[in-house]
């Protein structure tokens, strides 16, 4: 099962649970899928955002008191802002995920 629907149904069958920081993503399964179909993977997809919505989620997160870590987002723009991001290949981006799980914490 998907780690985000894991943290839905949790939310959605456990009363005493309270819904993850999650619920706000724009992956995130409908409560009615949920609660409809907890055993199965909601067929979800990254929204398609344009760069508009993409620096308002960038303003929005340089907003936040983040205590010297970043969002995706921030992530995100740093890449695309190195002179050579053009020269990446899909094998470059397998290796930079790599290296970065270890170093990213979700805090709910």
């Amino acid at each position: 099962m998907d780690h985000m629907q894991m943290l839905m149904v949790r939310s959605a069958t456990a009363p005493e649970a309270e819904i993850s920081g999650h619920a706000l993503m724009a992956t995130c399964p409908p409560v009615s899928y949920v609660e409809a179909h907890p055993d199965e993977i909601y067929p979800n997809k990254m929204p398609d955002l344009g760069t508009g919505d993409l620096m308002k989620l960038l303003d929005l997160s340089n907003r936040l008191p983040l205590d010297g870590e970043i969002t995706p987002i921030m992530a995100w723009v740093d890449i695309r802002s190195h002179p050579r991001f053009w020269e990446l290949t899909v094998a470059d981006f397998d290796a930079l995920k790599e290296d970065l799980k270890a170093k990213i914490r979700c805090y709910g």
